[in-house]
């Protein structure tokens, strides 16, 4: 079959319907077709796949029952794509095999006495065609189904296009069974509280029928989902289904109208269902099939009669307890019932390849038969009103109590978030500082109402057993500090002292964002119902688990309240709605854990506690097998994501950390895409070297690590870099409030929640990378402009000094052009992106500048320095010292005859380095000192304006001046030490 020409990507899978080679009573393997073998294949002839009846080449039929080969040769056209099959129905087993490979199978092909088994289990597989030629070999052993036809369609195709064809029919089928379930629950449930009415007891049977019919057909989900269940139990189950809805049917059109089917006839069919069913587990898989040909007859008759009748009674208006609407649209859904079950019919056969007009008439019959009851009970309604308008007037406004509260808490709620988010990202920078604090406030009390949202839809899920827990190796020492961090700032205004006495790590089996969510609650709770007192936080080990409590010396809990803690809707305190412990106590238990009230006494508090199994992995253990996945990890990563990578461009650096190497290995793909270089760390402790040791343009952060949290990272990384300097995006598995409010409190630029979504994780990436650079280029500018500050007229007179020297004093002028190199040297020394220089340097460059003014003014200037050894080496602003002392120089001593002495000292208070440069010059008047401090216009030179600008923004310090006019000046820095 030549598909070379066939473009996939524009016009997607091909169904291989080309003319397929058969070998009959042979089974095949692919070195059987090699020149090599032994064994010659025996061609029987060229059949089509979707041949209803097969011949051999002498056009003799060939029956069903046997084992035979088929073989197809597809031309290509060469691509590194990955291609995939998908293989439907191959009666009644099949080996698929792809250019020699075992591509997939259902069931076990063989003699029948020579390990043959029987499986019709759809399933795709996905394969590279190395070169133009794809050779596919079906093998196929049938000894159960009797009638004609073997095999469905073949799809053909790229993965992509596979896959998807895959999925939807799943979700297609997937959605079908839950609507079809759900509808049996609620005929059910309103047959088991209105038991008057069995229409609803016969639709329940026949939605349950349906439902389990979708289950093992098509895709054949149940059996995907189980591959344990026998062929043969998977074939009774189907055919049960079916016969099970035509009785249930009948009694549907029975209680729907009475005038169309007599007792009898329903009884009749009855009977003939009940009897059927018992052939079908009395007899084996190769026998009743013999039964689907007349049973399909029954039924296609059984159908029609129906409809003629519900045709006659239309067109006569004798519909009996029916008005004429409802007959109609009950007409209509019996035809559609009807094309489902012809349409299941061919497709049993082998008539036709697809079953969505089946499932389309099946969702079909559904509304409509769902419309007849609704008009029904709205009838019933009508009745009941006029008896019992009172109550239904009662009802009436509980409903839209319930309706209000459900809008108040959803549309307002999410309409405040986003609004104040948008305030705050787009309008911050021109509010005051004051406004902003509210929006902020009014945002957290948003997230507030948020999280009694969540906590019904955790109840909700919970009830419906479909909340997912992803059990884990979890440190507790890290999720309780993440926990009393977050209360230590909330409850700053608050006499109320959390203590985590967990100081070890401990590893359990949970689900590490649950585990934080349980401590949460419990230190909550105790928050709640006390105004002052301690909070400790402990945990020991008890054989497999580990128990972790939570004490408080609150109130305490009354005794006739303290069995009803972990009820829902049980509250103490009336500010909640008491779902915080009953979600608690179900989070504990699926994670195979338990929680009790350990004690409480009125005065003294309370202590919960709650156990989890212990990780398996003892501690030395699990830092062995981390270390060692580390190792693995890295070596894959360095020899595939190198850092230098010839031909692309380079976007940036960004390390990546976390401890799970799915999460990392998923980052990396997305990052090494966008050109970015990548580094990756496992720990806290790596990431901290990573970052010392590499010049890093952005760092990608778990918060939830074993050792060092990813929050502690976070803190350690800002002791040194600013926000713009490195920025930090912190990643977290869900959207958990107090986790990104310590993350942003710890310095994080940024947010972005796992399973990480291409787009927006790139986006915030660049946009935080591309400001950056942005400063960088804005510091390098600021760094010119500081080394553009020395003035021409001091290199003139310096150099002239120089020159006068040499032809008077050599010795001098040597001294003198040294002292001026060093100056320079320590100007131009300065990286143009370094802002923050050791003390030590500032102090070189005015010892070099004063000795430089020494010989050129003689006595008149003098320098004293007060400056504490052990603070040498603290960081402080470039060139914020130096033209301090220059211009008290110019300014200050050589507007004296005599000239004076400059004061340069500097110490350390707590986190704060004090810095002062002051003369006895000759000051100035209140008029130019206030016009100093008030002025928010920068000078054009590197003067006070400058200083005090640069120390403000790098450092978060400050600096005063004071000067009385005729005595001299004093400039006071403060700086907060790095």
């Amino acid at each position: 079959m030549d598909l070379s020409k066939w473009n996939f990507k524009k016009n997607g899978p091909v169904n291989l319907d080309g003319q397929w080679e058969l070998y009959d009573h042979q089974l095949l393997a692919p070195e059987n077709f090699t020149r090599k073998s032994s064994v010659k294949p025996r061609l029987t002839g060229y059949i089509k796949l979707t041949s209803t009846r097969q011949n051999d080449k002498n056009n003799k039929f060939m029956e069903p029952k046997g084992v035979r080969t088929y073989r197809l040769v597809v031309k290509v056209k060469p691509s590194d794509k990955v291609f995939g099959l998908k293989l439907e129905n191959v009666r009644t087993s099949n080996k698929l095999f792809v250019n020699g490979i075992l591509r997939g199978f259902s069931g076990n092909p063989a003699e029948k006495n020579n390990g043959y088994h029987a499986g019709m289990i759809p399933y795709d597989t996905y394969f590279n065609i190395q070169g133009s030629r794809a050779e596919i070999i079906i093998q196929s052993a049938n000894f159960g189904y009797p009638l004609k036809g073997t095999l469905y369609k073949i799809c053909f195709g790229l993965q992509k296009n596979i896959s998807f064809m895959t999925t939807t029919n799943s979700s297609i089928e997937l959605a079908g069974t839950i609507l079809m379930f759900l509808l049996a629950v609620y005929s059910l449930y309103v047959y088991a509280a209105w038991k008057k009415d069995k229409s609803f007891l016969y639709l329940g049977i026949s939605f349950l029928s349906f439902a389990v019919d979708l289950l093992f057909n098509g895709e054949k989900l149940l059996v995907q989902l189980f591959p344990v269940i026998p062929f043969e139990l998977e074939c009774k189950i189907k055919k049960m289904a079916v016969i099970l809805t035509i009785a249930s049917l009948a009694w549907i059109i029975r209680e729907f109208n009475k005038n169309i089917l007599s007792k009898i006839t329903v009884k009749a069919v009855n009977v003939i269902s009940i009897v059927y069913v018992l052939v079908v587990l009395t007899v084996s898989y190769p026998v009743y099939m013999y039964l689907d040909l007349p049973k399909y007859i029954v039924i296609t008759a059984f159908l029609i009669m129906i409809i003629l009748k519900l045709t006659v009674m239309n067109i006569k208006d004798t519909c009996g307890s029916m008005n004429k609407k409802e007959a109609g649209l009950f007409l209509e859904a019996i035809i559609c019932i009807s094309i489902c079950l012809v349409n299941n019919f061919l497709y049993e056969l082998n008539l036709t390849s697809t079953k969505l007009v089946g499932s389309a008439a099946l969702c079909g019959s559904m509304v409509l038969l769902f419309t007849i009851l609704s008009n029904g009970f709205l009838n019933a309604y009508k009745n009941m009103e006029k008896m019992s308008g009172e109550l239904i007037g009662m009802d009436k406004v509980k409903n839209e109590f319930i309706a209000r509260t459900s809008y108040e808490l959803k549309a307002p709620l999410y309409g405040i978030i986003n609004i104040t988010e948008t305030i705050i990202k787009e309008n911050s920078g021109y509010m005051k500082d004051e406004n902003v604090k509210d929006i902020i406030i009014l945002k957290d009390m948003a997230l507030k109402l948020t999280n009694i949202v969540n906590d019904t839809l955790d109840i909700t899920l919970l009830k419906n057993g479909q909340l997912k827990i992803s059990i884990c190796t979890v440190d507790v020492k890290v999720c309780a500090s993440i926990v009393v961090e977050s209360y230590k700032y909330i409850l700053q205004k608050k006499n109320i002292n959390i203590i985590n006495n967990i100081r070890e790590e401990v590893l359990v089996k949970a689900d590490e964002s649950r585990i934080q969510q349980v401590i949460f609650n419990l230190v909550g709770n105790a928050v709640k119902n006390m105004d002052k007192g301690t909070i400790k936080i402990s945990c020991s080990r008890k054989g497999d688990m580990v128990y972790v409590s939570v004490e408080d010396t609150g109130p305490g809990i009354p005794e006739d309240k303290q069995h009803k803690v972990f009820m829902p809707y049980e509250s103490l305190n009336p500010e909640g709605i008491g779902l915080g412990l009953y979600i608690t106590k179900q989070l504990v238990e699926l994670m195979k854990g338990e929680i009790y009230l350990d004690w409480s006494e009125k005065g003294r508090g309370s202590r919960f506690v709650f156990s989890l199994p212990v990780s398996k992995e003892k501690n030395d253990v699990y830092e062995e097998n981390r270390k060692r996945n580390e190792e693995y990890f890295h070596s894959l990563s360095s020899t595939d994501y190198s850092d230098t990578v010839q031909g692309r461009k380079n976007e940036g650096t960004i390390l990546i950390v976390d401890d799970e190497i799915f999460n990392v290995q998923t980052a990396l793909n997305i990052f090494y895409r966008e050109g970015y270089n990548i580094l990756t760390a496992l720990s806290g402790e790596e990431a901290l070297k990573k970052v010392e040791d590499n010049k890093v343009d952005l760092v990608l952060l778990d918060v939830m690590m074993p050792g060092i949290s990813g929050i502690d990272v976070c803190r350690k990384i800002r002791e040194k870099y600013s926000l713009i300097e490195l920025p930090i995006l912190i990643s977290t598995l869900k959207d958990v409030n107090y986790d990104l409010f310590l993350g942003f409190e710890a310095g994080a630029n940024d947010f972005i929640t796992k399973p990480f979504e291409e787009r927006e994780i790139t986006a915030r990436v660049r946009t935080l990378i591309q400001l950056k650079k942005f400063m960088e280029d804005a510091l390098k500018n600021e760094m010119a402009f500081l080394q553009a500050q020395i003035k021409p007229h001091f290199l003139y007179n310096t150099i002239s000094t120089i020159i006068s020297f040499c032809y008077t004093d050599g010795e001098k002028a040597a001294q003198l052009l040294t002292d001026f190199s060093r100056y320079l040297r320590l100007n131009f020394d300065i990286d143009n992106k370094m802002m923050l220089v050791p003390l030590r340097h500032e102090l070189e460059m005015v010892d070099a500048y004063i000795k430089i003014g020494k010989v050129r003014f003689g006595d008149k200037v003098h320098i004293e320095y007060d400056v504490e050894h052990q603070i040498m080496g603290e960081k402080v602003p470039v060139l914020c010292i130096q033209p301090l002392v220059e211009n008290a120089v110019k300014h200050g001593l050589l507007g004296k005859r005599e000239g004076g002495t400059v004061y340069v000292s500097a110490s350390k208070e707590k986190n704060t380095i004090h810095i002062s440069v002051k003369d006895n010059g000759i000051g100035m008047n209140d008029e130019k000192l206030e016009e100093l401090r008030n002025s928010e216009v920068y000078n054009n030179g590197v003067g006070f304006s400058n200083i005090s600008r640069r120390i403000r923004k790098l450092q978060k310090g400050d600096i005063d001046i004071h000067s009385i006019e005729g005595k001299g000046t004093i400039v006071d820095m403060f700086i907060k030490s790095l």
